[in-house]
């Protein structure tokens, strides 16, 4: 698996959302699997790239304008505290996908996707999925480690205050409020780390996400049937590997392809593992929840997982994410079931984490066969009791 990351990182490099060289490793990877099976299709989709983070400049005038009004009209002041702070939550924070289409431009990125199909009668699709594109790297929490981690979340945290305030000091004009609008001026340098939060340059991305694409990529070949392309070794269960793409730009892969697909998915009996960050072997976990976005996974793929890594005696954590959104979100909000896997700390910082750290040598190999071995388990004791 560490070949496959070593080979795409040396021929494609860092491979940001909608560049060539994501485009150009998805197509890589699809060669990969058409020597699998010829039910291979890549799916290009369109989608406003930038929306997302194109967002954070806006976040910081708006603070500013907030600030100014306060003396002139502060009922204005309320009004753009309260827009910034919606659309800082809901958009940004909660992945609620309130205005997708501002700002930037349309741009196009892709998915993959390959499918073998079962011996007998199929009964359900199991999808095992990775993204394959990295991000821009997050200058502040290069430069500054975790404090620059935790920057980026009180600078939030402050623009929520400031509609707070806004909203007290409109209904009930206390006399002191000149000296809390000074606090918040004085906070506002802390303001760069969301105008100027992504570097030009993307990252080599080889936790994030190739050791998914690697995973999810060799459990899909470990079913292959060597004497009948197309096929798999299982009964009943439809096997497919999803290579997402432009995840970093706010899931919008597994946005197109789940919304796309959704009837479909539905009607095959669908269920989505995914697989993200992995590359420490005790801090491999499956993910239950999603707290900041909202999203609880699929039991049956929680309980199954767990029972395949304990069945062979590998490590496996339970958590929420605080923070962020996976690709499974995608598919649960559709009510497609879904669970991702990660390996890396959800609690404690991980230096690595949308840096150029992102580097192979910074993967413990074998939390990637634990891994895979974890899911490849959890794949034959479902065909076998489907």
């Amino acid at each position: 698996m560490l070949n496959l990351i070593s080979e795409i990182i040396e021929r494609f490099g860092p491979r940001a959302a909608g560049s060539v060289a994501e485009k150009n490793a998805q197509l890589f990877i699809a060669d990969k699997c058409r020597e699998l099976t010829e039910d291979v299709r890549v799916l290009p989709f369109d989608e406003y790239l930038d929306a997302r983070f194109g967002k954070l400049r806006y976040y910081v005038v708006l603070y500013f304008i907030s600030l100014a009004f306060y003396w002139l009209r502060p009922e204005i002041a309320l009004g753009v505290s309260a827009v910034n702070v919606f659309f800082l939550v809901f958009d940004l924070m909660m992945y609620r996908d309130v205005l997708t289409n501002f700002p930037g431009k349309k741009q196009t990125s892709s998915n993959v996707e390959a499918t073998l199909e079962p011996q007998g009668e199929v009964r359900s699709t199991i999808i095992i999925s990775g993204h394959m594109d990295s991000t821009r790297e997050y200058t502040w929490w290069y430069k500054l480690g975790e404090w620059g981690v935790k920057l980026t979340i009180l600078a939030g945290v402050v623009m929520a205050l400031q509609f707070v305030f806004n909203l007290i000091y409109v209904i009930y004009p206390f006399s002191f409020g000149k000296y809390v609008w000074i606090l918040f001026l004085v906070l506002s340098p802390m303001m760069i780390v969301y105008w100027g939060m992504h570097g030009k340059e993307a990252v080599p991305g080889a936790q994030d996400n190739l050791s998914g694409i690697a995973i999810a990529f060799y459990a899909f070949k470990n079913f292959s049937n060597s004497t009948e392309k197309g096929k798999s070794t299982l009964k009943h269960t439809r096997l497919r590997f999803v290579s997402f793409g432009s995840e970093e730009k706010g899931l919008c892969g597994s946005r197109a392809y789940a919304r796309s697909n959704v009837e479909k998915l539905r009607a095959e009996n669908a269920w989505l593992v995914n697989i993200d960050s992995v590359h420490v072997v005790n801090e491999v976990a499956i993910v239950e929840r999603e707290w900041m976005n909202g999203t609880k996974h699929h039991p049956a793929l929680i309980n199954g997982l767990k029972q395949s890594f304990k069945s062979q005696n590998l490590p496996l954590k339970s958590v929420g994410i605080p923070i962020g959104g996976t690709d499974a979100v995608s598919f649960a909000r559709l009510g497609l079931p879904s669970v991702t896997i990660i390996g890396m700390s959800a609690s404690e910082y991980d230096f690595t984490y949308h840096t150029r750290n992102y580097l192979i040598e910074h993967i413990e190999p074998q939390s990637l066969e634990n891994t895979k071995a974890g899911v490849v388990g959890f794949i034959q004791k479902w065909d076998s009791e489907a």
